[in-house]
């Protein structure tokens, strides 16, 4: 996955090779429990956010 600030290269690149590494281009993947996307668009790990945490209240009301 490119990350980037302004979206230059809207071009499809198929893997990034480094040295003897190859990179497959993704959309998306998770780091360190952050959804990353390629578009910089933090609504979808937002909406996960905010389903887990109504998942998690919804546990607490349960046992109270």
């Amino acid at each position: 996955m490119i990350v980037e600030r302004k979206n230059v290269l809207r071009q499809k690149i198929g893997h990034l090779k480094i040295k003897n590494y190859k990179f497959e281009r993704v959309g998306n993947f998770k780091f360190l429990g952050v959804t990353l996307h390629e578009d910089n668009n933090y609504q979808i790990h937002l909406q996960e956010r905010i389903k887990k945490c109504k998942q998690n209240i919804l546990y607490v009301t349960e046992i109270f």
